[in-house]
């Protein structure tokens, strides 16, 4: 949008330069030719026809957000594990698995028999094909106003833009190697960002969809912790990026946080998995190596081997170094028993609250944004402390235990569910794009009503023009309406309504990885 001033500066200008005017007039009525229609929708095009940004901020310190309040430590019950051992141990064994197991079922990036059987199914052409929609998704041509993407200058991503994303891609490579080979394995060495391109540009719809704009990079997918196994596909054409297969996601992530694993480190570093595997239960955890050299900061949820304590010689963590060549060595690092314990946690309401205090209000961070959690990464972190694997995206968490469909169900009833047979702190509830945790019941206005846990971005009215945002994890009731906005649209109204036990009968296995790896 121009300003009053630059307009002023251009009508001056035009008046001393009358040929500089006749020369840009003749331009301009060329530009309503069919010919000059073609291409990226123009900026004024995309704008006109969207609404105006509307965001408000919902008023959450209306609502109790101490974790002790919901979850007592004097109850007779804080410390009665709400999974069995028997349903623990099998999901722990599973997530071993998925990280680091070498069976004929094992769906590690570092195991031969998945790379060849999963990832490669389809010889990499599916992966190639992925790359393609990928490219013409974020390809701003003849696109509507509402599919624009926009960078972080609030203006549209251009064709040549796009062109130098594809060329770095180089597509061409995931179809000229198919199968496994054991100098691809690799593992993080720091945080990264997993993206859906090879570049950290941006791409927003427009700030003036509501729920669109900020924190909404369509182009950002997850993150990957520190120490995870990876396997790579294939390399960009300038080296900054290498597109990987990690427990949970494909993606994209910068190089220089990826070493390559030989057999003598896999072999290590499964060994020590297999014999204490720690998990970080701090909101972060900063590692600094034995030679006090900083390695990273490991957020909730990352998993890395211990060596316990031995007589007088402290408990240690093991970390992953990249060597100046891009090779994976073993470091050191001393155990905080405070911000990194072994796994699994007993999934006691206790260690869950502990869990609740270190996350409960941090930004929410859409596909792991500045390294914060979205909703479903928020339970992912949480679960994984207590051994359980949990899929990255809020809908295929549903598959991790027995899933019950109350979308035909009144928002009344689907609440008087929760209410009646909610199982707290292992039923998931999913209302489509979104995912959180039931606690339990409180008393509101004298009615019962479901307790959730939530990494949330805000809520909306009916008519979807707006955002009330909350932007964060938070205890929240589930309500038929809100009386600080009654305009407001229910958690408990949406199209979408299932609720997935963990540990039920029908729930008890480890999910399946139902996800195809190039999806």
């Amino acid at each position: 949008m121009r300003s009053a001033l630059d307009s002023c500066f251009r009508l001056s200008a035009f008046a001393r330069a009358p040929r500089a005017r006749f020369l840009a007039l003749a331009l301009a009525a060329a530009c309503v030719l069919p010919g000059c229609a073609t291409g990226p929708a123009s900026q004024n095009q995309a704008e006109q026809a969207l609404p105006s940004d509307t965001v408000t901020l919902f008023p959450i310190e209306h609502y109790d957000q101490n974790v002790d309040h919901w979850i007592d430590p004097a109850s007779a019950d804080y410390d009665k594990p709400f999974l069995s051992p028997e349903v623990q141990r099998a999901q722990f064994a599973a997530l071993v698995a998925r990280y680091f197991g070498a069976g004929p079922n094992d769906p590690s990036p570092w195991n031969r028999a998945f790379v060849e059987q999963r990832v490669y199914r389809d010889g990499g052409s599916d992966i190639a094909a992925l790359q393609t929609r990928r490219l013409a998704y974020f390809d701003n041509t003849d696109k509507a106003p509402r599919r624009v993407g926009y960078g972080m200058n609030f203006r549209p991503h251009t064709k040549a833009w796009i062109g130098a994303i594809e060329r770095n891609a180089n597509v061409n490579q995931f179809e000229q190697a198919s199968g496994f080979d054991a100098t691809r394995r690799a593992i993080a060495t720091t945080a990264l960002y997993v993206r859906e391109l090879p570049t950290i540009d941006p791409s927003f719809y427009s700030r003036r969809i509501a729920g669109e704009g900020y924190p909404f990079d369509n182009l950002q997918v997850s993150a990957v912790r520190p120490g995870t196994p990876l396997y790579v596909l294939g390399t960009s054409a300038d080296g900054a990026w290498r597109y990987v297969q990690t427990p949970d996601v494909q993606g994209w992530v910068h190089s220089d946080g990826v070493a390559s694993v030989d057999e003598t480190f896999v072999s290590t570093w499964r060994a020590a998995a297999h014999q204490s595997l720690g998990v970080v239960v701090a909101a972060s955890a900063a590692l600094r190596d034995d030679g006090g050299v900083f390695r990273f900061e490991a957020p909730a949820g990352t998993l890395l081997p211990l060596r316990p304590a031995t007589g007088a010689k402290p408990g240690e963590v093991l970390v992953p170094a990249r060597d100046v060549d891009g090779r994976a060595a073993i470091r050191t690092a001393a155990l905080d028993s405070n911000a990194i314990v072994p796994a699994p946690l007993v999934a006691t309401p206790r260690h869950l609250a502990q869990l609740m205090k270190a996350l409960i209000g941090r930004p929410y961070g859409w596909g792991n944004t500045n390294f914060d959690n979205d909703c479903s990464a928020e339970l992912q972190s949480i679960f994984a402390a207590f051994g359980v694997w949990l899929p990255r995206h809020s809908s295929t968490q549903m598959n991790a235990g027995a899933m019950t469909d109350l979308s035909a169900s009144t928002p009344a009833q689907r609440l008087d569910w929760l209410v009646q047979q909610g199982a707290p702190m292992r039923t998931l509830i999913y209302i489509g794009g979104h995912v959180m945790l039931y606690l339990g019941n409180t008393e509101r206005d004298g009615k019962t009503v479901p307790l959730v846990y939530q990494d949330v971005w805000g809520l909306r009215p009916a008519d979807n023009s707006r955002r009330a945002v909350i932007g964060g994890s938070v205890i929240f009731p589930l309500l038929l309406a809100y009386p600080e906005d009654p305009n407001l649209e229910s958690l408990a109204g949406t199209p979408v309504f299932q609720v997935s036990i963990l540990g039920a009968p029908a729930g008890s296995a480890p999910p399946q990885d139902e996800e195809n790896p190039a999806g």
